[in-house]
Parts: structure tokens; C-alpha cells; sequence
């Protein structure tokens, strides 16, 4: 059992995330770690197929990101691949420093939301990053982010990490029971990636209602 908010408990977690395996996207990114400084045109093309749309509507975003990387590069370097619920409070003040200037660096370019600089950042440091999209960050925060001024994104996504930090810390042992549920899938998920695929997964089928998916339908899972 894992609660992720107090009103929103699943009670199987681990049919979820199998369920997601079987008719989401999962293969072409799960399976595209790339565990170094360096943003690359393979680290966009795998963030393109978990829809993150990079050059969807302006064919000179990805130019843009990878004319920055040198910048990113630098901030990306202080930020380690560290399981975010075994970064300690202390060590956290500094992480969460970096990633700040870490997200402020991808949000200064024109194009690169939130959700565009998380589904990178978590092929950069898989243990660390969540995917924050729209939906993730309407069943965390209760913010519709397309609403919301870009200068704000920033302190978004921090507020969201921290959330995901303490929600992972407060129910760490049944994460780890999860992770280990799951070391049988062919393309191992971390637990930040566990935990936002459950929160999509919430926000989209159960709290929207919208059960189209590439691959099938969701009906094993799902709330009732």
C-alpha cells in the first residue's frame, strides 16, 4: 500500500506500475539512461518519446537546448544520482540549491518548460528526478501549470521535489518493497520514477478519466 495523498491510497501499487509497463511508454525512454554532464540529441530524442515534444512546434528548441549545454553542463555536474529519499536534510539544502540553478538554467531557454527539462533530467540522474509534467504537477501541488507565469516554474518544480522527497521518505520501506516487486521488469524504474508514474497514472486515469493509451486500455487497475 502506498498513499499518496491523504485522500488518494493504492492499495496494489505494484498492478499499477505493471499495468503502465503494458500500454504506456515505457521502452525508448526507460531504457535510455545516460548518466553523464552532457546533453546530447539522443537524451532529447528519448525525452521525445515520453511525448515530451521538444521541436513540436518550434523546430529550433532542440538547437537552443544543445547551444546551452556547455552552461548546463556545469550545474548538472554539482548534481548527484543519488536516491532522493537517501539524501539527507543537510546534504538536501545544497542538492536542491543546484538544482535550482540547475532548472533555472533549462527553463531560461525559450521553449523548455518544466516538464521538457524533467523528462531529460531524469535520463541525466534517474535516481534523483521525477518526470514533473502538467499532470504530476496538478495531483501534487493543485496547480495548473499552463496557467501559471513562467518565472514561477522554477520554484514549481522545487516545491514538487520536495513533496516527492517526503512522501518517499515517510513510506521509504514501501518503496524499496515495490523496487524489489518490480526488479523483474525488463527495463528497471527507479523509485522517483515509481512514484511519478503513479501519480500520472492517478491524475490521468482515475481523476480525469482519460483511458486512451498507445498500447491499450487501462481497466486492471484502476480506482474504484
Amino acid at each position: 500500500m502506498i498513499k499518496l495523498r491523504e485522500n488518494v491510497v493504492l492499495e496494489d501499487p505494484e498492478s499499477r506500475i505493471r499495468e503502465y509497463c503494458e500500454i504506456e511508454e515505457y521502452r525508448g525512454y526507460d531504457d535510455k539512461h545516460s548518466i553523464n554532464n552532457v546533453i546530447s540529441k539522443e537524451d532529447i530524442l528519448s525525452a521525445n518519446n515520453l511525448y515530451a515534444m521538444i521541436d513540436r512546434y518550434d523546430n529550433t528548441e532542440s538547437s537552443r537546448l544543445l547551444n546551452h549545454s556547455e552552461r548546463i553542463k556545469e550545474n548538472l555536474a554539482k548534481v548527484p544520482n543519488k536516491d532522493i529519499f537517501a539524501v539527507s536534510c543537510e546534504e538536501w539544502r545544497e542538492v536542491k540549491s543546484n538544482i535550482k540553478a540547475l532548472l533555472t538554467d533549462f527553463l531560461s531557454i525559450k521553449g523548455i518548460g518544466l516538464a521538457k527539462a524533467t523528462k531529460i533530467l531524469h535520463l541525466k540522474r534517474p535516481n534523483l528526478f521525477p518526470v514533473l509534467d502538467s499532470f504530476i504537477i496538478k495531483f501534487l501541488l493543485d496547480i495548473e501549470i499552463a496557467e501559471v507565469e513562467k518565472t514561477n516554474h522554477v520554484e514549481i518544480g522545487l516545491k514538487a521535489l520536495e513533496l516527492t522527497r517526503w512522501i518517499i521518505i515517510k513510506q521509504e520501506a514501501a518503496f524499496r518493497d515495490l523496487d524489489s516487486q518490480m526488479s523483474d521488469l525488463p527495463i528497471k524504474l527507479t523509485p522517483v520514477r515509481l512514484f511519478d508514474i503513479l501519480c500520472w497514472t492517478t491524475e490521468k486515469w482515475d481523476i480525469r478519466k482519460k483511458l486512451t493509451a498507445p498500447y491499450g486500455t487501462p481497466h486492471k487497475s484502476l480506482l474504484r
